[in-house]
């Protein structure tokens, strides 16, 4: 807006008809107050100007997360060295995305939609090569029926679980992708919560997330959370080799929460051709299932706690392999500043495929078909930590964990890690 040139006009104007009608007095009074007038009204569209908030299409929501974590390992090398780095960060992927909510002319019904994209913040790169949208790549519908999502995005196990497998998420169960800890020493928890899901790009073993996947979830006003879940694969000739399918249940009271799944996979390792499916049409299959929840003791004290059950078959003449894990954990809130962590999980593993006969502990739902070597171990993890809140999209941790190993499982010839660090975790968005 040109208000200087407004305000000249204006003048100009006002003088010019008030020169025939009044004393030279008169005008000179009037053209004053019309320019003292202009003023003013230049002042008051520049404040708004200035103080305009940042604002988006109807329906768009972007954001973008930032999580910095400098942490030291203990027994980083096969010599027993302690490494300080800054690496992936222990809380949270850092990711920018774009989400939202489209009305239709359907009473009722929405559209909704998710892009989010991960990058490393120690060097910019994107979080998985030639894939832009890594996290999440889905679009949906939701109303009264609950909400159903089609593309990439977390199992469906991983979202009604993470109500107890670690201190640090929401209680109850909701329509919302769960985030566990992104990287540390007590993580392996979520590959029970996970999929298969091969592809040549943004596919590969042990996924915690669906590609192609197809979900429903509804939750009512009586406290019931109900999940159903399936991905299409990316097999040439079969619908159902590297293809899993779950459900899950929740239960959100007052108090108290609880959450369980169930979850098949059939996992062929690499994609089909027409040897292999001759041999083996459906692949091996794998089950997991899990069930647990949490109770706030006190407004301030919340326990945690969680079983989890795998198998998986690896091949005529093999064994098959079986696991079992559970999880204890809770948190304090000292005062809205100040909030207290800690945890421990245990982890016994038997018969895992591997291809050598020591080694790091494997993942569930990894192929461990026909391998050369068939192994047990187990692996405990202790951990704790400390958030300060800074304000309601700023938080700083210290953050300790220690992992024992046991039997067959090594991590670069030793059988013990911690891990300490010091972060940042900023909600910019």
């Amino acid at each position: 807006m040109k208000i200087p040139g407004i305000a000249t006009l204006a003048a100009l104007l006002a003088a010019g008809s008030l020169q025939a009608q009044a004393p030279e007095t008169d005008v000179k009074a009037e053209l004053a107050k019309q320019q003292a007038r202009l003023a003013e009204l230049e002042k008051k569209v520049g404040a708004k100007a200035e103080s305009a908030p940042l604002s988006f299409p109807e329906g768009l929501t972007p954001y973008v997360l930032i999580d910095l974590t400098v942490v030291g390992k203990s027994n980083a090398t096969t010599d027993g060295r302690t490494k300080v780095d800054i690496g992936e960060p222990f809380f949270s992927g850092n990711r920018w995305g774009l989400k939202g909510l489209l009305k239709t002319n359907v009473d009722g019904l929405d559209i909704i939609y998710k892009l989010e994209s991960e990058y490393f913040l120690y060097d910019g790169e994107q979080g998985k090569t030639n894939a832009l949208f890594n996290r999440d790549a889905w679009v949906g519908i939701s109303g009264a029926f609950g909400k159903i999502t089609v593309g990439r995005q977390n199992t469906l196990a991983r979202d009604f679980a993470v109500i107890y497998c670690d201190p640090f998420n929401h209680a109850e169960v909701n329509y919302d992708e769960g985030g566990w800890t992104n990287n540390s020493n007590f993580k392996s928890l979520v590959y029970y919560a996970g999929a298969v899901s091969i592809g040549p790009v943004t596919g590969g073993p042990a996924q915690t997330r669906l590609d192609k996947g197809i979900v429903w979830k509804k939750m009512n006003e009586a406290g019931f959370c109900f999940g159903l879940a399936y991905n299409l694969n990316y097999e040439p000739n079969t619908s159902v080799r590297n293809s899993t399918a779950a459900v899950a249940m929740g239960w959100n009271a007052p108090t108290w929460h609880l959450a369980g799944f169930y979850t098949q996979a059939n996992n062929a390792g690499t994609t089909a051709t027409s040897a292999t499916y001759t041999s083996s049409p459906t692949g091996y299959t794998q089950k997991s299932m899990s069930f647990g929840g949490n109770v706030n003791l006190t407004p301030a004290l919340k326990v945690n706690a969680g079983y989890f059950h795998y198998t998986a078959e690896q091949g005529a003449g093999h064994p098959d392999r079986s696991d079992n894990a559970y999880t204890l954990s809770g948190s304090y809130k000292v005062n809205p500043k100040w909030t207290l962590y800690a945890g421990l999980q245990s982890i016994k593993v038997e018969n895992a495929g591997m291809a050598t006969a020591t080694g790091s502990i494997p993942n569930a739902f990894v192929d461990g078909s026909n391998a050369k070597f068939y192994t047990t171990g187990s692996k405990d993890s202790i951990y704790g930590g400390v958030r300060r809140h800074l304000n309601k999209k700023i938080e700083a941790y210290a953050v300790y964990d220690y992992m024992r190993l046991k039997d067959a499982y090594f991590i670069n010839t030793r059988q013990g890690q911690a891990e300490y660090g010091l972060g940042l975790r900023i909600s910019a968005l």
